[in-house]
């Protein structure tokens, strides 16, 4: 029987956990997600998922030092919120494994989904992937277990993006379990030195600038780097693109957003 501490979150967390819960070898020790009053703009709750199936230890992401009670084989880490310490990284017999929702080591960090299509033209590189790695002190730094891509359209929007990515992220998922079962994957990590192509790590405030757009960026239709911008940064529930007109805020959408 192999143990795990499950830490994740969101609609893929979800899916991993109830995967998790599936495999007649695999044993859920602990999890560690947001407490049930969060707020949340995705479909799913770990937390509530893992009540329904019937799993006592379940901690808030504030007592996530509790899983260091919990002698587990692997922590798999799923749209995790926090970076975590050496004493957790190193606390697993086995290993640490993180669902990176972005190619690595392309990108690392956050708000991949919209810097990917706001790239995808100038790199000329039209495909996002979702990477499954050990993990390392540095953020998104560790060795690479397996990676899955889908093609980015010339009208996706990140959330679209989003949900696509998510699709491969669950199959790779259930393609890599068999293999963490095992104890294969120990013998499966690249190191990312050894991938060419660019690199980028992005701050959770890298989007910061770039929703506002000028009135005067707006008069050239051929203006594909606004296009792409526009669309980069659609993603509901979140507030969009948007400029400014006689003190009335215009909102550039292709999916419409209410601020209520």
């Amino acid at each position: 029987m192999v143990t795990v501490a499950f830490l994740g979150s969101h609609t893929l967390g979800v899916r991993c956990l109830e995967r998790l819960h599936e495999h007649p070898d695999v044993d859920v020790e602990v999890i560690v997600t947001y407490r049930a009053d969060s707020d949340r703009w995705w479909e799913g709750s770990v937390r509530e998922r893992a009540n329904e199936l019937g799993y006592e230890n379940v901690l808030p992401i504030d007592s996530e030092r509790e899983v260091l009670d919990h002698p587990v084989d692997y922590l798999i880490s799923v749209y995790y919120p926090n970076i975590l310490g050496p004493e957790l990284l190193n606390h697993p017999d086995q290993a640490p494994i993180n669902l990176h929702q972005a190619e690595l080591p392309r990108y690392r960090g956050s708000n991949v989904f919209s810097h990917s299509i706001m790239n995808a033209r100038k790199d000329d590189y039209w495909k996002h992937g979702t990477t499954m790695h050990f993990m390392a002190e540095d953020v998104d730094a560790g060795d690479i277990i397996d990676r899955r891509f889908v093609e980015i359209d010339d009208d996706d929007t990140a959330r679209s993006l989003y949900e696509r990515t998510r699709e491969a992220s669950e199959a790779l998922f259930e393609d890599m379990l068999p293999h963490i079962v095992s104890g294969d994957v120990m013998e499966m990590g690249t190191p990312q030195s050894e991938f060419g192509g660019e690199r980028y790590f992005y701050t959770k405030d890298s989007l910061n600038d770039v929703k506002q757009v000028d009135p005067e960026e707006l008069g050239d239709p051929d203006d594909v780097e606004l296009y792409d911008r526009i669309r980069a940064v659609d993603f509901p529930p979140f507030e969009p693109a948007y400029t400014e007109l006689n003190g009335r805020r215009i909102y550039l959408t292709k999916t419409g957003y209410s601020r209520e």
